[in-house]
């Protein structure tokens, strides 16, 4: 049995809570403050933001006011309104202690961006009530996150809940924008901010899916991206909601640093699909022999057309990963077994002696950029001395 809170939107019995409250439920009961209880349907509920929408059957409730999250500034006052530890009618409060919060939780290859945080008490039972401002205005839908709650609370900002809550009541079906592109922010990883010298600002591909939108496009893994369609841009967050803004089918003109230079990349927004994720492993390859690099922890063999039919390999030229040595250096950089090398500081690999060749060429000490394939995914990984 799960337990939560809620806030009514519609006086004719609609109501807001959070997805997870309702997970798995097979009779969902409201209680309302004046001591009236229902059975509630479920209209409607999408797991990527923990917005969901139930229905009770009642007239000329009162409803919440919807604030304006935009317009919420750290540092002003906050309280949430639930029932934490069945303790009804709860009220808390505190100031906004922060916005923009992200990677708290992700669902299917997507992250909300940009929640609340408060320091106003949040704790189980509190899930799906409202966070409110001073004048009483809904700015957040709070929600319970495991492992964060000590001190910290949380809440989905309403510009958000209240876009999802209002398609769900209209039973439309939750569409989000998508280049499909594994990002960071240029910095995060110390070990290759080097390569990047003379920028400041921008955000890494780290990688490109599969069939995605942006693999359809010119852009490539260890791009920077500095602007969407002419919005500089400095954080995987600020990324993510700049695409956010766009329409499926929409062209994004993507500003690019590469190696130097600045590139216009346009890609053309698709649907972010239910579920991303890449395939299942594969049998290992056959012979020919793997070729030991003990310098880096792996094996690799030439990418023959046998190998890359058995496996079902896009890519056609380079070479196959074998054997990844636990704490080696190519572990440590997230190389996997049955990834496919194609190219070494921007240079082809066509075999096992040209990779070789390009390895000797290379300076372990400044970085060794490697491109990869990954079951049609495209990435790197940079493998540098003493990181």
């Amino acid at each position: 049995q799960s337990e939560g809170s809620g806030f009514i939107v519609r006086p004719d019995g609609f109501i807001f809570t959070n997805n997870h409250v309702l997970e798995g439920a097979e009779r969902i009961d409201v209680k309302l403050k004046d001591g009236r209880e229902f059975q509630a349907k479920l209209v409607g509920s999408d797991e990527k933001t923990d917005v969901a929408v139930i229905k009770i059957d009642a007239a000329n409730l009162p409803v919440v006011q919807i604030g304006d999250s935009e317009a919420v500034r750290v540092g002003q006052f906050a309280f949430a309104i639930g029932a934490p530890f069945k303790l009804d009618y709860t009220f808390t409060y505190g100031v906004i202690s922060g916005k923009g919060r992200s990677k708290l939780l992700a669902t299917g290859g997507y992250s909300i961006s940009d929640y609340l945080q408060t320091d106003a008490s949040i704790n189980p039972g509190n899930s799906g009530g409202p966070l409110c401002d001073i004048d009483g205005r809904v700015i957040g839908m709070n929600t319970l996150i495991n492992g964060l709650n000590r001190g910290l609370g949380f809440a989905i900002p309403i510009n958000l809940a209240n876009d999802i809550g209002q398609q769900l009541i209209a039973g439309q079906k939750i569409i989000r924008p998508w280049l499909g592109i594994r990002i960071e922010t240029l910095g995060d990883d110390a070990s290759i901010r080097d390569l990047f010298k003379g920028l400041d600002k921008g955000v890494v591909v780290r990688t490109i899916e599969a069939d995605a939108p942006a693999y359809k496009s010119d852009l490539r893994p260890f791009d920077v991206i500095t602007q969407v369609d002419g919005t500089p841009i400095s954080t995987d967050t600020q990324l993510q909601r700049e695409i956010l803004k766009k329409k499926v089918g929409q062209n994004v003109d993507l500003t690019v640093w590469r190696k130097g230079q600045t590139l216009k990349i346009p890609v053309t927004a698709g649907e972010l699909p239910g579920e991303i994720g890449r395939a299942s492993n594969q049998s290992a390859p056959s012979p020919p022999k793997p070729e030991d690099m003990n310098k880096f922890g792996l094996q690799v063999q030439d990418l023959t057309k046998e190998v890359a039919e058995r496996l079902k390999l896009d890519v056609q030229q380079g070479v196959i990963v074998t054997e990844v040595a636990d704490n080696s250096l190519a572990s440590a950089q997230g190389i996997e077994r049955e990834d496919v090398i194609t190219e070494v500081d921007g240079k082809p690999v066509t075999n096992v002696a040209s990779f070789r060749e390009a390895l000797t060429k290379a300076d372990l000490r400044k970085g060794i950029l490697l491109y990869l394939d990954r079951k049609g995914s495209k990435t790197f990984a940079v493998m540098k001395a003493g990181g």
